[in-house]
């Protein structure tokens, strides 16, 4: 198709080029996982799965997901005498990525083995999230409370279907990266036709785009749709998007979409999102008023969580 340029590879240097964006989206990542792995992993078991795990470190030595959520897992397990084991996963499908990844993780755990001792860290997996999910989720008898992050390089290869097989196990949670841009981009491109299908869980995206939502501008309306695809294959009761956008642009980039099935989850994220928006480039896109603070939470309430 004219007008389309070959994408980047996954090991691309440019690609990891550490940016604002990166940085606030791993501290929602960051702030978000340790209250989560405070209050479900009382007394039990908790699974971290990075489903696009990426390099072990940026281009400038910046830290990726993998150790952020690694060391994040440790300090909790370390200072919170609640906690009971707290289990890694990270896939990755780039050889190149792949490869850095177990060295740099390699290098970690042996220049702190102490730190680490609470933590069970599989080995990362060489393969695409298509599919090493299903595999895993197989594997599990019976899966533990799970927070899945999702954080592609485009939207290939995150079918609905998959979201689905995630979402329907009780105590699962996930955190996609929507990538809104390149979806609208696309849209109309016969070569990526099917990736986009397989996204939505939908035949006609554009003419369903029409029907239903005629009063919203096309990124609104990719937005809502995806939203309600999400609630409708997969049950899930809460979705809440966080918009991204370049360092210097004001066009979106991509949403961070968090998916859960209790409200108190979503108001934890609520909140941290809301606390990471910063000069219009990261957005919030509910009403400021009506915010309510962790503090608000009784305890027993957050329990309730289990």
């Amino acid at each position: 198709m004219l007008g389309e340029c070959m994408p980047l590879k996954d090991n691309d240097p440019r690609k990891w080029e550490y940016k604002e964006h990166t940085r606030v989206k791993h501290i929602i990542l960051k702030k978000y996982l340790k209250a989560w792995i405070n209050i479900l992993g009382k007394n039990r078991k908790v699974c971290y799965f990075d489903c696009f795990a990426g390099r072990g470190k940026y281009s400038d030595g910046t830290e990726g997901s993998p150790l952020i959520a690694l060391k994040a897992a440790a300090d909790l397990i370390n200072n919170r005498s609640h906690l009971k084991e707290v289990e890694l996963t990270f896939i990755e499908k780039d050889k190149n990525n792949y490869g850095n990844l177990l060295n740099v993780l390699e290098e970690e755990l042996k220049n702190h083995p102490d730190m680490y001792l609470g933590v069970k860290l599989n080995k990362p997996i060489n393969d695409e999230f298509i599919n090493a999910v299903p595999l895993l989720l197989k594997d599990y008898k019976k899966l533990p409370p799970s927070f899945f992050f999702i954080d592609p390089f485009g939207f290939n290869g995150i079918p609905i279907k998959v979201l689905q097989d995630i979402l329907l196990i009780p105590k699962t949670e996930v955190f996609i990266n929507f990538m809104i841009r390149d979806v609208n981009r696309f849209l109309n491109s016969p070569n990526h036709l099917h990736s986009i299908e397989g996204l939505y869980g939908l035949d006609d995206l554009n003419g369903t785009i029409i029907s239903k939502y005629p009063y919203l501008d096309k990124e609104s309306a990719l937005l809502e749709l995806y939203q309600q695809q999400l609630h409708e294959h997969t049950g899930v009761n809460y979705t809440f998007p966080f918009k991204v956008s370049e360092d210097e642009k004001k066009q979106t980039t991509y949403y961070l979409i968090h998916a859960t099935n209790h409200p108190l989850g979503c108001e934890i994220m609520k909140e941290i999102m809301y606390k990471a928006g910063t000069r219009g480039r990261f957005g919030y896109l509910g009403p400021e008023e009506g915010q309510i603070l962790l503090s608000s939470y009784d305890l027993k309430e957050l329990k309730e969580y289990l």
